[in-house]
């Protein structure tokens, strides 16, 4: 007994043994630095019914109004929620594959760096004479990690004014040589324009859309139960809000393209909900009531494609608007939880409510 005890533990199978201690690991390492901001008791009914600090506070969870919401906990559980091909998702070298039908709605694939060597993988365009001579032809490419999260380790690299910059500040052609031979599993590709009204909001980073789409269950039908516009502050290349530094978001009227006054504020680190007029900080542009362009055409246009992928279930797609239509930049496979449920909790939804308790 004891013996396959520890086979059991060295194969991390460890929930059919000890089911509440994994999610305690979870929460603790979760809520490091915001559990002393809650008291005891909040950390306690938190932790029993399956919630981090972070989405009780930001999405209000109640006591009168927590079975309105899906837990955190439960919804860990359900990845993969696309099975076998959740990995599949979640590696960005395979978009190109998931859209080989719909060529022109992904970006444009380089290469990929393996150990600093940079292999081939553009499908018509020779890009043989190397990296740094295909960023001044190209003036704009983006390099990321194929499997990585919140924007950590992207760059954008540019040749403006005859020099390098690399995520907006001036790079030495030998600084960047010994970065390119450091990197590993990286993904060179197209570094999409963005439309006009996302430039004048903010000019540092590709200020992205998130879209949650879900596969109901009685018709097999995708829908878009929510959505919101990310936008980068303090001059960042990303706009995630799970990034270091700051960030925003305002979320969609999803039968308009209107951007709401409901969004996301990340400053000094801090995240917080405003249910106000959004102005970006730098800009002073304003965000809330900014109609999107191309939304219907992009809804409808995404909604078809999702539904090709019969093999799909649930995805948040990350998508840029161009001035021409819009391209898709990655899928992921398990979207943060708290962003589907900032506005209402998701067991509101009779659509959402029995595709995550019906599993």
């Amino acid at each position: 007994m004891v013996n396959t005890v520890i086979r059991k533990f060295e194969q991390k199978v460890v929930i059919p043994l000890f089911p509440g201690l994994e999610w305690l690991f979870e929460f603790r390492n979760a809520n490091k630095e915001v559990r002393l901001r809650g008291g005891i008791a909040t950390q306690l009914w938190a932790w029993h019914k399956g919630f981090y600090l972070e989405s009780v506070k930001l999405c209000g969870i109640t006591r009168a109004n927590v079975n309105e919401y899906l837990s955190d906990k439960a919804y860990l559980k359900l990845h993969p929620i696309n099975n076998i091909y959740s990995a599949i998702i979640d590696n960005k070298l395979y978009l190109p594959f998931l859209l080989k039908d719909y060529p022109d709605l992904a970006p444009i694939y380089y290469y990929v760096i393996d150990k600093g060597r940079l292999v081939n993988i553009a499908p018509v365009i020779s890009v043989d004479h190397g990296l740094l001579q295909l960023c001044k032809e190209k003036l704009n490419l983006a390099l990321k990690p194929c499997t990585s999260t919140m924007g950590h380790g992207f760059y954008r690299l540019q040749w403006k004014n005859e020099k390098f910059l690399l995520n907006n500040q001036p790079v030495e052609v030998s600084e960047l040589e010994s970065l390119i031979d450091s990197l590993d599993g990286y993904l060179v590709t197209e570094y999409i324009i963005q439309n006009q009204y996302a430039a004048e909001i903010n000019q540092s980073s590709v200020n992205t859309i998130r879209l949650i789409c879900v596969r109901d269950s009685f018709n097999n039908k995708f829908f878009i139960p929510t959505a919101n516009h990310r936008f980068g502050t303090e001059g960042r290349v990303v706009d995630n809000i799970g990034a270091e530094g700051g960030a925003m978001a305002a979320f969609i009227d999803i039968s308009t393209g209107r951007l709401k006054n409901i969004g996301i504020v990340k400053e000094n680190g801090i995240v917080k909900k405003t249910l106000n007029v959004i102005i970006h900080p730098e800009s002073k542009k304003q965000i809330t009531n900014t109609v999107i362009p191309h939304w219907p055409e992009m809804v409808s246009k995404v909604l078809s494609v999702l539904n090709h992928l019969s093999f799909l279930k649930f995805v948040g797609l990350d998508i840029v608007i161009t001035e021409n239509g819009f391209k898709i930049i990655e899928i992921n496979s398990l979207p943060t939880l708290m962003g589907i449920q900032m506005e209402e909790g998701v067991l509101r939804d009779e659509r959402l409510k029995r595709f995550f308790l019906d599993k």
